[in-house]
C-alpha cells in the first residue's frame, strides 16, 4: 500500500491531535478507543492525558442525553416525516405558505436527526466500553455537529420568513397579491439555505471543532464574536422580527373581528336583502384591514387564510416559548466570569441543568409542529387523513 506523504500525516496526526485533547477531553478507555484512529498508533503506545476517575458526564448530563433527548428525537423524526409528506402533496404545494413549512419540517428533521449524533451518541458510547462505538461515534459527531448547526439556523430564518409572509398578507393584502407566488417563494428560501449555510459553513466549523485555532481560543474572539454575534444572529434579531410581527398580526386580526361583527350587526338591520355587497378598507398603524360582505365562498376563503394565520401565530408563539431559555443561556454565557465569581462551585450544576433543559426544549419545538398543525391547519387535517387512508389500502 502506498504511503501518505510524511508532511500530511504530519498534518493530520496534529490536527486530530488537538481535536482529541482540546474538544473531547473523554476519560482513559475513550482516549484509547480514539488516538489511534488517526495517528496508527497501537492502544499501548497512547499517550497519557489529563483524566479523572469521574464520570465525563455529570447525572444531569445522562439523565437528559440518554433518557429524554432520545425520546424526543424519535417522536420528532416521526412527525417530521409526517409533516414532509403532507405538505409534499400537490394540493398543499399550490398554497405558497406551505412551501414555508415544508422547508421547516425539512430543516427540522435533519436537526433532530443530527442532534442524536451530537447529544446522545456520545452519551452511549462512553457509557458502553466498546472500543468500535466509541471511535465510530467521535466520526458521527464531527460530521454531524455542522449539520445541526446547519440546519437549526436554516429552521430559525424559516420561521422567520413564514411569519413575516403571513404578515405581508394579513396587514398589507394587495402587495403581498402583487409579489408572492411560488416561484418567488422558492427563491427566498433558496436564499435561506444559502444563508444558513454561510453562517454555519460546514468545512469551516468542522476545522474549528477538529483543528482550534489560537483565534478560536482568545477569550475575547469568545465572547464578543462567537457568543455576542451568535447570541445576535440566532435570538437578539429573531425575537425581535417575529415578536414584532406576530403582535401586528395578532392585533389586525382582532381589528378584523371587531369590522366583521359590526358589519354584520348593520347587515340584520338593512331592510333591503338585495343590496350589493361592500368591501370596506381601513387603514390603522400602517396595515390596511380589509372586510369584504360577500358570498359563502369568500366568507369560506376568509376563514380558510384565518385558519392558516392562526396556525402561524401558534408555531412562532410555541418557537418564542421553547426558544426562551436558550436565549436566556446565552446571555448567561456572556456574564459567565462575572457569574462563576459570584455563585462559586453552584454556578457550574446550574448552568449544566440550563443548558440541557433548554436543550430539550429547542428539540421539543422542532418535534411538537405536527400538533400545531393537527390543531389548527383544517386542510392539512383532511390532506394527512387522506394519505394515512391511502396508506391503510395499500397494506
Amino acid at each position: 500500500m502506498r504511503s501518505r506523504p510524511a508532511g500530511l500525516l504530519q498534518f493530520v496526526d496534529e490536527l486530530w491531535k488537538n481535536f482529541f485533547l482540546s474538544f473531547l477531553q473523554r476519560g482513559a478507555f475513550l482516549r484509547a478507543a480514539l488516538w489511534p484512529l488517526h495517528t496508527g498508533m497501537s492502544i499501548e503506545e497512547v499517550p497519557e492525558c489529563p483524566a479523572t476517575s469521574e464520570a465525563d458526564f455529570t447525572t444531569v448530563q445522562f439523565l437528559f442525553r440518554a433518557y429524554l433527548m432520545p425520546l424526543t428525537y424519535l417522536f420528532g423524526i416521526i412527525s417530521n416525516a409526517i409533516n414532509v409528506v403532507v405538505f409534499s402533496q400537490k394540493s398543499m404545494r399550490s398554497q405558497p405558505v406551505n412551501w414555508f413549512f415544508l422547508v421547516l419540517s425539512i430543516s427540522d428533521f435533519i436537526v433532530l436527526v443530527s442532534s442524536f449524533f451530537v447529544f446522545s451518541a456520545p452519551v452511549y458510547a462512553e457509557y458502553s466500553r466498546d472500543f468500535n462505538w466509541s471511535r465510530t461515534s467521535v466520526y458521527l459527531l464531527v460530521w454531524f455537529y455542522p449539520w445541526a448547526q446547519t440546519s437549526h439556523t436554516m429552521s430559525v430564518y424559516v420561521t422567520i420568513l413564514v411569519s413575516v409572509h403571513r404578515y405581508l398578507g394579513v396587514c398589507h393584502p394587495f402587495l403581498i397579491r402583487r409579489i408572492s407566488s411560488s416561484t418567488a417563494v422558492k427563491i427566498v428560501l433558496i436564499s435561506a439555505i444559502i444563508f444558513a449555510f454561510s453562517v454555519q459553513h460546514e468545512p469551516l466549523v468542522r476545522a474549528l471543532l477538529v483543528n482550534p485555532t489560537a483565534l478560536m481560543l482568545d477569550s475575547t474572539y469568545t465572547v464578543f464574536y462567537r457568543n455576542g454575534a451568535y447570541t445576535l444572529v440566532m435570538f437578539f434579531l429573531p425575537f425581535a422580527i417575529l415578536s414584532y410581527v406576530n403582535l401586528r398580526i395578532i392585533a389586525t386580526l382582532q381589528m378584523s373581528h371587531n369590522m366583521r361583527r359590526e358589519m354584520t350587526k348593520c347587515q340584520r338591520i338593512r331592510r333591503d336583502p338585495t343590496a350589493p355587497s361592500e368591501t370596506v378598507i381601513m387603514k390603522q398603524d400602517g396595515c390596511t384591514v380589509t372586510s369584504i360582505e360577500s358570498s359563502a365562498n369568500s366568507n369560506a376563503n376568509d376563514r380558510k387564510e384565518n385558519g392558516v394565520t392562526v396556525m402561524l401565530v401558534a408555531i412562532t408563539t410555541e418557537f418564542l416559548l421553547f426558544n426562551l431559555l436558550a436565549f436566556a443561556t446565552n446571555i448567561i454565557e456572556l456574564m459567565k466570569d462575572h457569574l462563576t465569581e459570584f455563585f462559586g462551585s453552584g454556578y457550574s450544576n446550574a448552568e449544566t441543568l440550563l443548558v440541557e433543559v433548554s436543550s430539550l426544549f429547542v428539540n421539543f419545538n422542532g418535534a411538537s409542529t405536527i400538533a400545531v398543525y393537527l390543531i389548527f391547519g383544517s386542510k392539512y387535517r383532511a390532506v394527512f387523513s387522506r394519505v394515512s387512508k391511502k396508506q391503510k389500502n395499500l397494506k
